[in-house]
Order: C-alpha cells, then structure tokens, then sequence
C-alpha cells in the first residue's frame, strides 16, 4: 500500500530560492516522519540555487523542460492530482519580502501559481491545509479563495499537524 502524499504549496516567484525550499524540507521532514509522502514543486530546480526567483519564468527556459510554462504546469498539475491533500504555506512572515511588496503600499502581490494550485484542489475534492495569518494577507479576501481552504492555520506547524490528521497519520 502506498503512502499518502501531499502537494506542498506556496510562492517561488519572487522569493530566494532558500526561502522557497527551507519550508518545505522542514514540512517534508515533519510529515515523512508520520509516514506521509511529500511533492514539492522546488524538486529538481537545483539551478535556482542562490537566487531570487524572478517572477519571469522565461529567464529559466533554457535551464531544460521543467522550467518551461508547459513544464511547470504539467508538472504540479500532475502533482496536484496524484495527491491525496495540499499543505499552503501563505504566511506573510515565511514567504513575503521587500521584492514581492507592491510599491509604497505595505501590501504584497499574491502568488497566482499557489491561487491556480488551490482551484485545482477545490475542483478536485482535495483538501487544502492553509497556513496564513488570520488578517492583512491579500490571499485572505477574496470569497473564493477563503472557500477553497477549508483548512486555514495560523502557523506552519498547526497545518502540518492538520494535514496529518486529515491523512489519518
């Protein structure tokens, strides 16, 4: 029998590559622990190593297929629908930095790969474990959004211990 698996969401445009990846190798140690299988969309982009992600995919394309638009897409597509439920780490103090500030207003961009990864899961009957500041995130207002997280933690591990209990480990 298989082990449950879960996507790991969360910003990597825009963001340091360590910031990117040191939330999920943490979450990835925690949840293997409880004999749950990890996916994370930083697998195998060794080559962002050092860097702030440009929210510009096209400057990675040469990279090889897995930093192409159609690679990363299939990819976490794929991803999303061999998983049995997601963990989002949309917190402000975790993922935000100056780069993805809107200019002079305090506020930060929203990550739309995450966005588009948590209507997949909504539209797959997948389970979302959010975590995310209970106020002043920008993923938190729009209706929508706050339906496709039946989960929403206010810390990473709160929605790690979550996403075990809902996998039953």
């Amino acid at each position: 029998m298989s082990l449950p698996r879960v996507y790991l969401a969360g910003p990597i445009a825009g963001v340091d590559y360590d910031v990117a990846v040191d939330w999920r190798e943490y979450a990835t140690e925690r949840l293997t622990a409880r004999g749950i299988e990890c996916l994370s969309p930083m697998r195998a982009k060794h080559a962002l190593k050092g860097k702030r992600i440009s929210r510009d995919y096209k400057k990675y394309q040469d990279h090889g297929q897995s930093y192409t638009a159609s690679g990363i897409m299939t990819r976490d597509h794929t991803d999303i629908l061999r998983a049995d439920a997601l963990l989002v780490n949309l917190l402000r103090t975790t993922v935000a930095d100056l780069s993805t500030e809107l200019p002079n207003s305090g506020t930060w961009l929203p990550s739309l790969g995450t966005v588009m990864e948590l209507a997949w899961a909504y539209a797959y009957r997948k389970p979302a474990v959010v975590a995310m500041e209970a106020s002043g995130n920008p993923h938190g207002s729009h209706p929508m959004l706050a339906a496709a997280m039946p989960f929403r933690l206010e810390t990473l591990d709160q929605a790690i211990d979550t996403v075990a209990i809902v996998l039953n480990r």
